[in-house]
């Protein structure tokens, strides 16, 4: 796909802005929350995956013989449980158990959920309630849409880019085979690649008067926001890949989209435009390594380096 077209998508992600407004202090309803607590729907429980991965990715192999001797329910009568919604009017995320989450994981252990992918898993107590993104896109908090273009043609161009285009002759897994939290960068990064080359190029030429550069800056407001969750942590990589994604590349897309006038600030702008860079690319080549056969032995490689 030319730039040309990538400019037209930035713009109907920006449109989400309006949409993102509209949920006015939900942010403040989500963090008051007594059984989730701010730090873990803001993070979409990346601190509680690195506590409950291997009991919610461990258990997930066992899918069937759980579900079907959990309470005398059939593994049909948990399926159908799970994909009926039972949301109360204004809350956020579908109430779902961690038995039911079960009934959505596929060969590779992998909980992936299409239909109404935020999800509020309660721990076996009820005490605890978490808030999590289970599909493979980063959707909005709220209307649990991808914040993204979702199309074959592009997830195709996208992953080849991350593989091949990046580190050319290396193995890599199949795209069935990569966790929610990989496919969801890989959308997102490459967006946000050619984003920063329209920045670059307006840097150049001191004019960001023009509609690509104003959608591209609306996308990066769009991303770093609370409300656009990227899909949970189910992996020992993911958690690197969600924690680097989390703490580092978002705040820094957020303070360049922050900077209101960039012509009257070219030097500020400059600079944080810049650290925004590096940390996209840092990012783009961990995650060329994380999805990558021999990923140990180039992890050790980088680390060596």
């Amino acid at each position: 796909m030319k730039a040309k077209a990538y400019i037209i998508l930035l713009t109907a992600v920006i449109s989400l802005t309006a949409m993102l407004t509209a949920c006015g202090d939900s942010k403040k309803q989500i963090e008051g929350e007594s059984t989730t607590g701010a730090a873990t729907a803001t993070t979409t429980t990346t601190q509680n995956a690195k506590a409950d991965n291997a009991e919610q990715t461990g258990v997930v192999s066992n899918t069937t013989d759980q579900a079907t001797k959990s309470n005398g329910k059939t593994y049909s009568d948990v399926a159908k449980e799970a994909t009926e919604p039972d949301q109360p009017a204004g809350q956020i995320g579908l109430n779902t158990t961690q038995e039911q989450l079960l009934t959505f994981a596929d060969r590779y252990g992998l909980v992936r959920v299409q239909d109404h992918p935020i999800r509020r898993v309660s721990d076996p107590t009820g005490k605890h309630v978490n808030i999590a993104n289970y599909s493979d896109s980063v959707v909005n908090l709220y209307t649990e849409e991808p914040i993204h273009l979702n199309t074959d043609e592009f997830i195709h161009e996208a992953y080849n880019f991350f593989t091949e285009g990046v580190a050319p002759g290396e193995s890599y897994k199949k795209w069935e085979e990569t966790s929610n939290t990989e496919r969801g960068l890989v959308k997102m990064l490459y967006l946000s690649r050619e984003g920063l080359h329209i920045l670059e190029e307006a840097m150049k030429t001191h004019d960001y008067s023009s509609p690509s550069v104003q959608n591209t800056l609306g996308f990066f407001k769009v991303a770093s926001k609370f409300e656009s969750m990227m899909p949970v942590a189910q992996t020992p990589t993911d958690i690197s890949l969600y924690d680097m994604y989390d703490q580092r590349v978002k705040p820094e897309w957020k303070k360049l989209s922050d900077i209101k006038n960039p012509a009257a600030n070219e030097k500020a702008f400059a600079a944080t435009y810049q650290k925004a860079r590096d940390e996209t690319n840092n990012l783009m080549g961990l995650l060329n390594i994380m999805v990558s056969t021999e990923m140990e032995k180039r992890l050790k490689a980088a680390t060596d380096q």
